[in-house]
């Protein structure tokens, strides 16, 4: 191999290594999954369905309680979704989520306590 097949080599590979890397995608998220306390959130950024999933099942046999998952996006707005002791509730928000956590709740609307954010 002739110095110029080599370096007419080199530089095919190496816009193919450049085009490759601009290439890649974000890796599909793994369903995430927080139970706490009798409640538990999830989410999903591929659900297969081409759009982000969120979750909340409010289980357990406190009827004191409701369950919220609150999620973040990756531009920092939050949103959440709520069931009600024995229920669960599912979302589409339409955005990749970043994070979520689960707030157990009183009946009266505030929060008893929050897991950390996963």
């Amino acid at each position: 191999m002739g110095p110029k097949s080599f370096a007419k080599k080199f530089v095919v590979a190496t816009a193919m290594a450049a085009a490759g890397v601009s290439l890649i995608v974000q890796p599909a998220s793994a369903a995430t999954t927080i139970n706490f306390e009798s409640a538990q959130g999830q989410f999903d950024n591929n659900p297969g369905r081409g759009q982000s999933w969120v979750w909340v099942s409010a289980g357990g046999n406190n009827a004191n309680y409701s369950a919220r998952t609150e999620y973040q996006f990756y531009n920092g707005a939050t949103g959440s979704i709520t069931a009600y002791q024995g229920q669960a509730a599912s979302k589409d928000p339409g955005q990749d989520i970043w994070r979520i956590r689960v707030c157990v709740t009183r009946w009266s609307g505030t929060i008893a306590w929050c897991s950390n954010w996963s």
